[in-house]
C-alpha cells in the first residue's frame, strides 16, 4: 500500500513539476526577449561589456551572478534599474513598455526560471587546440608558417562562457595586439576553429619577431610542453617551442609594464621615445608649436596637471606634467616671503626647466601617442624623464588596480577609454582674471602656449574621433568599460573550482578528487574542494605542482631557448632538449643494446644492461627524432630536425651515407628487410626510399601530411606510414599507395607491423590503439586505457600488443580478450618512447624519455588462464635478459 501511495505521489509530483516547467518556460522566454530588445546592445552584442556585464540574455547567469534574485524583484538590481528608468539609459530608444517591465517582474516573482535547460559545453582539450592549429598551418604557404602564433580561449569555453562573453575576450585581444604594433594597419587575430576559441596572428602584422615572442614567453606561467605528435608538428611548422598561449593571460600581462613596454620596444627615456616619434618637444615649445591645457582635479593626478600636444610622425603626441601636492607649511619659503610654490602650475605655467626663467617643477607625467595604425600607446616617466612601470602614489592613483597604482598600459587604457579625454583649460582664464600676476612678456608666452578652449577642445575632439574610428576596426567599441582593462580584471579575479578545472583541462568533480589525492595540491589549493577560491597569484605559484601532479606535461623553460633562424622569426630547432633525453628507441632483438634518438643532436648506441653509451654518433645539427637498427645489427639509421636522414657504421661510429632531400623534421626511419635500402618520412609530407650505401634516392611519395611514424613489413611487401589524418600503406618497391585507413579519431603517433606481416597496430594521441588484419577495411581490435598519447607500439601477432604512452605506463594487451589489458607497468617516471618484444617470446623491453630502460618478463601474463591482471607484481631492478 505504501509503495502504491509513494508511486502515486511521485507521479503527481512529476506531473506538477512538468506543468510548472511548462508555465515557467513562456515567462522565461518573454523575459529573455525583453532583455534582448532593450539591454543586449550594450551588454553582450558584439562582445560589448558595459557595466562589466556581457551575458544579459543568459538568464541562469543573471541569477548565478546575483544580478537577479529569484522571487524578489525589489532585491534584483537589474530589475530596479529597468523599473526606475536608468537602464537602458534615458536617451536610449526604444524604451521598455509597461507591459515589458511587468513581464520581467512576473518572471522574477516566478523564481527567475531559465528559458532552456543549461547545456554543458563540449570540452575543447589541448589536443583539439593543436589539431586546429595544425589544420590552419596546412592552409598556409610553408614559408609563412614560421611567422604564425596562436592564442586560445578554450579553457574559458570549457568554463561555460557564452559566445558573447568570449567575444569580449576576442575584442580585447584584437585591441591589445594592435596597440602593441608598429604596423601601419589594423589587423585582427583570425579564428581558426569552429568555436572561434583558437586565434592566429602573424608576427609580421605587428612588426614582431622571435625575440618579441620569446619575451612574452618569459612571463608565461602556464607553458606546458605537449608531447603529442600534433604539438610536435605545430612546433616544427611555427619554429617555436610554445606557439600557443592563453589569450586572457596575454591581455592581462602584455597590457602591463614592463612587458607592455618590451613588446612595444619602447626606450628607457622619454627623450629617446620622442626621437623615435620624430618629436622635438623642447624646440616645439620654443617655437610655440604646442597647445597646452592646465587644470585642477584631473581625477588621476592628486594636484594640478598640464597637458601638452605635439604633432608627431604618426599624428599626435600628448604628454602630461603632473605635480606633487605643495606643502601647506610655509616655513620653507625663501627669505620668509610668500613666494608661490613651483609645483603650482597656475603660478608657474611655463617650463619645464631650461625653457623658462621661472619654470614649473613637475614630478613626472604620462605620454600618449598615436601608433602608425592610429591606436594609442602610453608611457610613464619621472621628473628626469626616465621610464616608470608604475606612477608614484603620491602623485597619481588608479582605484581599479589592486594596489591603486597607475600602471603603464592597462591603467591608461582604462582611463583614456575614448582616447584623449576632453579637458577645459583653466590657466588662460586664470591669466585673464589676474593680469598683474605675470610680466607682459611672460603673459604673451602663456597665451601662445595655452591657446584657449576654442582651439584645444577641438584638437582633443578631433584626436578622440580618429581614435574611436580605429578602435571600431578592432571589433571593440569606445565605452566606459574598456575591453582590455575589463578582461584584465576578470583574469586577476580569484580562481574557483570551475575556473581551475577548466584551466587544467579536467571536469570539476575529477579535479576535486585529484586535489584530494595529492598532499601538495591540498596544501596550496585545498580550499577549492569545499567551494572556496584561491587568489590568482597562489594559483600561478602552484601551477608547477599542478603540472607535475596531474601529469600535464613538462613545464616550458624560457631560459632554454636555442639559436634563432637567420631572419629571427623562430628557433632553429624548437624541439632541441638538453641533458639525457630519448625521443625514440630501437632495440636489438635480444634486448641487450639499443639506439636512442636524443634531443641533444646525437644518436646514442646504448648498452642497456650497463646503462651507459657504447658510442655517441655525432653529426646531426639538430635534435634527433627517429632511429632504426639494420637487420644485421651493423648499421644505424637516424632522422633529425635538421631535415636529414643518416646512416652510421656502428663499428667505427662514423657517418656512412646521408639523405638530404627532405625539407623538414625527419620523424621516422626504417631499414628494408635486405638492409640495403632505407625508408624515411618527414613532416614535410614526404616518404623517401633511398640507398643505405650511398644515399641515392629510389622512389618518393608526396603530400601525405606530416609523417609521424612508419614500419616496414618484414616480408618486404609494404611500408605502413602514420600521419595525423590516416594510416597509409605504400608499396615498398615503387611507393604506390596500396591502402588508406582514414577517418581516425586522433592523429597517429606510433605504428608497428607483426613479424609475419599480417597485422598492423597503430596508436594515436588520444591513447587508443587500433589493430588491423592486413586486407581488412576496419580494425579488428580497438584498445583503450592509456591516459595520454601512445608513443610506441609493438605487435607480435594478432593477439599480443605492447604499448608505451605519455602517461608513463607500459601496457601489455591481449587483443582477443573481453578485457584486453593484461598488465600495466608503472615504473617509468616519464613518457615511454620505446617498446619491443624480445625474440625469446617471454620478455619485453621498454625505454622512456629520461633514458631509463626496463626489461621485464611477460610469460606470467601470456600463460595466465583468463582473468586479466591490472598491475604487475613487484619487479626487481634487474632481471635476466633474453638470449637469442
Amino acid at each position: 500500500m505504501r509503495t502504491a501511495l509513494f508511486a502515486a505521489f511521485a507521479l503527481f509530483g512529476s506531473t506538477a513539476c512538468v506543468g510548472a516547467a511548462d508555465d515557467a518556460k513562456p515567462l522565461a522566454q518573454r523575459a529573455a526577449a525583453v532583455l534582448k530588445t532593450h539591454c543586449y546592445r550594450c551588454h553582450g552584442q558584439d562582445g560589448s561589456v558595459e557595466g562589466a556585464v556581457n551575458y544579459v540574455t543568459d538568464l541562469s547567469k543573471l541569477v548565478a551572478r546575483k544580478k537577479v534574485v529569484p522571487n524578489d524583484p525589489k532585491g534584483s538590481r537589474l530589475f530596479r534599474r529597468v523599473d526606475d528608468g536608468t537602464m537602458p539609459p534615458p536617451d536610449e530608444r526604444p524604451r521598455p513598455s509597461a507591459a515589458e517591465v511587468a513581464a520581467l517582474k512576473k518572471w522574477i516573482e516566478a523564481g527567475a526560471p531559465a528559458a532552456e535547460s543549461p547545456h554543458a559545453p563540449t570540452p575543447i582539450g589541448p589536443a583539439d587546440v593543436y589539431a586546429a592549429v595544425l589544420a590552419d598551418l596546412d592552409t598556409l604557404d610553408r614559408r609563412a608558417r614560421r611567422f604564425q602564433r596562436y592564442f586560445t580561449l578554450a579553457h574559458l569555453h570549457n568554463a561555460g562562457l557564452s559566445d558573447e562573453e568570449l567575444q569580449t575576450y576576442r575584442n580585447a585581444l584584437a585591441k591589445l595586439v594592435n596597440s602593441l604594433s608598429w604596423g601601419s594597419k589594423i589587423v585582427n587575430p583570425v579564428a581558426v576553429d569552429a568555436a572561434r576559441t583558437v586565434l592566429r596572428i602573424d608576427l609580421r602584422w605587428y612588426v614582431w619577431d622571435a625575440t618579441t615572442w620569446n619575451r612574452v614567453l618569459q612571463e608565461y606561467p602556464y607553458g606546458v610542453l605537449d608531447q603529442s605528435v600534433t604539438a610536435r608538428a605545430v612546433a616544427v611548422g611555427t619554429a617555436a617551442k610554445l606557439p600557443v598561449v592563453r589569450a586572457d593571460w596575454f591581455v592581462a600581462t602584455a597590457a602591463r609594464a614592463p612587458l607592455y613596454y618590451d613588446v612595444l620596444q619602447l626606450p628607457g627615456n622619454l627623450a629617446d621615445l620622442e626621437k623615435l616619434l620624430r618629436v622635438d618637444s623642447a624646440e616645439n615649445i620654443k617655437q610655440e608649436r604646442v597647445a597646452r591645457v592646465g587644470f585642477n582635479g584631473s581625477g588621476v593626478s592628486r594636484f594640478n596637471r598640464v597637458l601638452e600636444r605635439h604633432d608627431s610622425a604618426q599624428g599626435m603626441y600628448w604628454r602630461t606634467y603632473d605635480f606633487d601636492e605643495p606643502q601647506a607649511n610655509l616655513v620653507d619659503r625663501a627669505n620668509g616671503g610668500l613666494l608661490p610654490d613651483r609645483r603650482n602650475a597656475f603660478a608657474f605655467p611655463l617650463g619645464p626647466a631650461g625653457l623658462a626663467d621661472n619654470p614649473f617643477q613637475h614630478a613626472g607625467g604620462e605620454a600618449i601617442f598615436a601608433l602608425p595604425n592610429g591606436l594609442h600607446a602610453f608611457y610613464l616617466a619621472n621628473a628626469a624623464n626616465a621610464r616608470l612601470d608604475k606612477g608614484p602614489l603620491a602623485v597619481v592613483s588608479d582605484p581599479k588596480r589592486p594596489d591603486r597604482a597607475v600602471e603603464a598600459g592597462v591603467s591608461c587604457m582604462s582611463c583614456h577609454t575614448s582616447g584623449i579625454l576632453p579637458k577645459a583649460d583653466q590657466v588662460r582664464d586664470h591669466l585673464d582674471k589676474n593680469p598683474k600676476a605675470f610680466k607682459r612678456d611672460e603673459a604673451d608666452v602663456v597665451r601662445a602656449l595655452y591657446p584657449g578652449n576654442d582651439i584645444t577642445l577641438k584638437l582633443m575632439e578631433a584626436d578622440a574621433n580618429r581614435y574611436a574610428e580605429v578602435v571600431a576596426k578592432t571589433g571593440a567599441r569606445v565605452s566606459r568599460f574598456e575591453a582590455v582593462s575589463t578582461v584584465t580584471q576578470k583574469y586577476e579575479a580569484e580562481v574557483d573550482l570551475l575556473t581551475g578545472a577548466s584551466e587544467v583541462g579536467l571536469p570539476p568533480a575529477e579535479f576535486r578528487d585529484r586535489i584530494s589525492r595529492s598532499d601538495a595540491l591540498a596544501k596550496h589549493i585545498g580550499s577549492l574542494r569545499t567551494g572556496g577560491a584561491v587568489t590568482r597569484q597562489i594559483w600561478v605559484q602552484t601551477f608547477a605542482d599542478l603540472a607535475r601532479e596531474l601529469q600535464l606535461g613538462g613545464l616550458y623553460q624560457a631560459n632554454l631557448n636555442g639559436p634563432t633562424l637567420k631572419d629571427n622569426t623562430g628557433e632553429l630547432d624548437p624541439l632541441e632538449a638538453r641533458g639525457d633525453s630519448a625521443n625514440q628507441w630501437a632495440f636489438a632483438p635480444d634486448g641487450r643494446r639499443a639506439l636512442v634518438a636524443s634531443g641533444d643532436r646525437s644518436v646514442r648506441y646504448y648498452d642497456i644492461e650497463a646503462r651507459r653509451d657504447i658510442k655517441r654518433l655525432v653529426g646531426h645539427t639538430a635534435s634527433v627524432w627517429a632511429v632504426a637498427l639494420s637487420p644485421d645489427g651493423r648499421f644505424a639509421a637516424s632522422g633529425s630536425m635538421d631535415a636529414t636522414a643518416r646512416i652510421w657504421d656502428l663499428k667505427t661510429g662514423l657517418e656512412s651515407a646521408r639523405f638530404g632531400d627532405h625539407t623538414s623534421l625527419v620523424g621516422a626511419v626504417a631499414f628494408a628487410p635486405n638492409g640495403r635500402w632505407v625508408v624515411s618520412g618527414s613532416f614535410d609530407g614526404s616518404v623517401a626510399y633511398w640507398n643505405a650505401v650511398n644515399g641515392q634516392p629510389g622512389w618518393r611519395a608526396e603530400k601525405l601530411g606530416p609523417v609521424t611514424a612508419l614500419a616496414i613489413d618484414p616480408q618486404g611487401t609494404f611500408v605502413a606510414v602514420a600521419t595525423p589524418n590516416a594510416l597509409v600503406l605504400l608499396n615498398l618497391t615503387d611507393g604506390r599507395e596500396l591502402r588508406r585507413y582514414g577517418k581516425l579519431a586522433a592523429p597517429l603517433s606510433a605504428v608497428a607491423v607483426s613479424p609475419n606481416g599480417k597485422w598492423i597496430a597503430a596508436g594515436n594521441d588520444l591513447g587508443t590503439v587500433h589493430v588491423w588484419l592486413v586486407g581488412d577495411e576496419k580494425p579488428r581490435f580497438t584498445l583503450t586505457g592509456h591516459e595520454g598519447g601512445v608513443r610506441s607500439v609493438a605487435v607480435r601477432d594478432g593477439r599480443w600488443v605492447l604499448t608505451g604512452g605519455a602517461d608513463r605506463t607500459l601496457r601489455l594487451w591481449d587483443a582477443t580478450a573481453a578485457k584486453p589489458e593484461r598488465a600495466v607497468l608503472r615504473k617509468h617516471a616519464a613518457a615511454v618512447t620505446g617498446a619491443a618484444f624480445l625474440v625469446n617470446g617471454t620478455q619485453t623491453v621498454s625505454g622512456d624519455d629520461t633514458l631509463l630502460a626496463l626489461p621485464w618478463k611477460i610469460d606470467p601474463f601470456i600463460n595466465a588462464p583468463t582473468e586479466p591482471q591490472k598491475e604487475l607484481p613487484k619487479v626487481p631492478d634487474r632481471i635476466p635478459y633474453a638470449r637469442p
